[in-house]
């Protein structure tokens, strides 16, 4: 459970950390930055030509990539992928500039405050990307981050 407790700590944080930080979304309407963990629930029913809150833009998924355990009772490595989707229409094509800016105020954020619930440590290298491919008006990047979780131990019986 270690690795789905990061997770939804990880969750919690940038909500907190994006609790004021508002964007537009595919329907025009300022929206706070959605965070969800691992991917977009699936919506049943929504219209988003008309709902206001149906499109899921402005977000954050914050994924379980993989991760380590080098020895026995040794902490493990979870690396995290956080892939932020963002919604900008304006033909001038700089929705990416939106999108970077949450990229470097999750990079600013670990770098400066590294420890997540008391429990978990950022490690380096703390790798970030942008898309290739052209997928306007929505624009895409990915923050990946290596968290040191605490060991697990061998359950012995005490003699």
């Amino acid at each position: 459970m270690t690795q789905e407790f990061l997770q939804d700590a990880i969750v919690e944080d940038l909500k907190q950390l994006f609790s004021h930080y508002t964007l537009t979304n595919s329907l025009g309407v300022e929206r706070a930055v959605k965070i969800v963990p691992q991917g977009l629930p699936i919506r049943e029913g929504d219209d988003e030509e008309t709902d206001a809150e149906a499109p899921p833009e402005p977000y954050v998924a914050v994924k379980l990539s993989d991760g380590e355990v080098t020895a026995q009772d040794a902490r493990q490595t979870v690396n995290v992928v956080m892939v932020i989707c963002v919604c900008d229409p304006d033909p001038n094509r700089q929705g990416y500039r939106d999108a970077l800016h949450i990229v470097n105020e999750i990079v600013r954020h670990y770098e400066r405050d590294g420890i997540v619930a008391n429990r978990y440590e950022a490690q380096h290298p703390i790798r970030w990307a942008t898309q290739e491919e052209d997928t306007h008006p929505y624009y895409f990047a990915a923050v990946g981050l290596p968290f040191y979780a605490p060991a697990i131990f061998k359950e012995v019986p005490e003699t």
